[in-house]
């Protein structure tokens, strides 16, 4: 918690991302995904929607690659050392039935159910969003971007085929 409040805002994640800022739920984000379809169905367009719920999205993260995203957002080296150190020595065992594994080192992925785990997710996942942002397909209103929206490893993709004109 204490990294959290003392550091998130060296951590900026995209504005499609809705997972760990101010003012932002998944009630913001179902709110505008709504919005997004009612405005393209009100101006003759067909919304088509993919849902992707990422599996087993925080075990997948690799150290490497979320540690030079960490470094480019230039958290203190100690917070970095700090991080790096519990992720490298980090251990798991597995309880089964009156019984457990031994235990063994865990190589990638953000700890399940840490306070620090979603917001180090989004970290990792923003580069995608940004894609998505960059190639400019999907929905816009106005000049706004809601092509593709986050909470987490959660993302409602929005794409469009316009329908033809029907002129009497």
């Amino acid at each position: 918690m204490l990294l959290l409040d003392c550091y998130s805002d060296l951590l900026v994640t995209s504005q499609l991302q809705f997972e760990f800022k101010a003012h932002r739920s998944t009630n913001t984000c179902t709110m505008i995904l709504k919005e997004t379809v009612s405005y393209h169905i009100t101006h003759q367009s067909s919304v088509y929607c993919t849902v992707l719920d990422a599996t087993k999205a925080f075990d997948r993260v690799k150290y490497t690659k979320l540690f030079r995203l960490l470094m480019a957002c230039h958290l203190p080296p100690v917070v970095l050392r700090v991080l790096l150190f519990m992720y490298i020595h980090s251990v798991a065992r597995v309880p089964w039935n009156d019984c457990a594994s031994r235990h063994f080192s865990v190589s990638n992925g953000v700890k399940q159910g840490g306070v620090l785990s979603p917001l180090l997710f989004c970290v990792q996942f923003n580069g995608l969003l940004y894609k998505l942002s960059d190639a400019g397909y999907g929905c816009y209103i106005g000049h706004t971007f809601a092509g593709v929206l986050a909470y987490a490893d959660d993302v409602f993709m929005l794409g469009l085929q316009l329908l033809p004109c029907i002129r009497c």
